[in-house]
């Protein structure tokens, strides 16, 4: 874990969930975090607890406005002097059936989750180039394998997929490591609060609980694996057996993955 003593690691959306819990796993690796994310309360308390303005800072940042993420950057060097790594990990979920979204839901999807991830990156990759470090960007099993009633959110992910590996291609002259880690479900992760919810959503059912998904990870569980990513630099990492076993599976017989997709989705509707 002393691989990243003294490095310096931006991570977009920290304030909660997995942002959160891989700012603190970087903390105990040594590293010095760039804590980015709207709220700007939370990222000052979590900058404090990290260690003050010697080991973390919070850049209150929304990743959809370029202007901001160029601002973000800026100041991670003025700081720190360098950057390292870059964690894409901002997000938000557009969920609901396909033919019940509203005018503007797709593109208010795809400027957070993608475009976000695009306008961080190019900001930061002068900084990275001369570091020879680390882009890695936090994924979903769902950009993956596209799933009912988060169909635009999907294909956020798929497209953050594709654009990772074309990048990873560029980059490699330069040293630079592409990174997409694609987690399945992850318990404590609140998708849905900072969400856009119409209907058919499984994400919100007043009266019927949701029942924790097998092969569920926790935060830390997810920060851990981004950590030892971040040092293995591989194409892609697939969390939990369950996302795993579901990835490979619609790789060899997609149609099964269907069939179970639709069953699973005529029985909760």
């Amino acid at each position: 874990m002393s691989d990243f003593r003294d490095q310096v690691i931006i991570i977009t959306g920290a304030s909660t969930g997995i942002g959160r819990a891989t700012a603190q796993a970087f903390r105990r690796a040594g590293a010095r975090v760039v804590l980015a994310a709207r709220s700007e309360d939370v990222l000052r308390q979590l900058a404090h607890e990290l260690g003050g303005p010697e080991w973390a800072i919070a850049v209150p940042t929304d990743v959809s406005d370029a202007t901001q993420c160029e601002q973000l950057v800026q100041r991670a060097v003025e700081h720190f002097g360098r950057i390292d790594v870059l964690v894409n990990n901002a997000g938000m979920v557009v969920s609901g059936l396909f033919e019940f979204l509203q005018p503007g839901d797709a593109e208010m999807q795809f400027s957070v989750n993608f475009f976000g991830t695009l306008y961080c990156t190019q900001a930061a990759l002068p900084f990275l180039k001369q570091s020879r470090g680390v882009i890695v960007n936090v994924s979903s099993v769902a950009g993956l394998i596209g799933t009912p009633t988060t169909s635009v959110y999907s294909a956020s992910k798929a497209a953050m997929n594709a654009w990772a590996r074309a990048l990873r291609a560029e980059l490699r002259r330069y040293g630079v490591g592409v990174v997409t880690v694609c987690p399945y479900f992850t318990s404590g992760v609140q998708l849905a609060q900072k969400g856009i919810l119409r209907q058919g959503s499984l994400h919100h059912r007043p009266g019927r609980p949701r029942r924790q998904a097998p092969g569920t990870q926790t935060a830390d569980e997810v920060a851990q694996a981004i950590v030892k990513a971040t040092h293995r630099r591989p194409r892609i990492v697939v969390l939990s057996w369950a996302g795993k076993w579901i990835w490979r599976l619609d790789r060899c017989c997609p149609w099964l993955i269907d069939w179970v997709m639709s069953w699973g989705l005529n029985r909760l509707l």
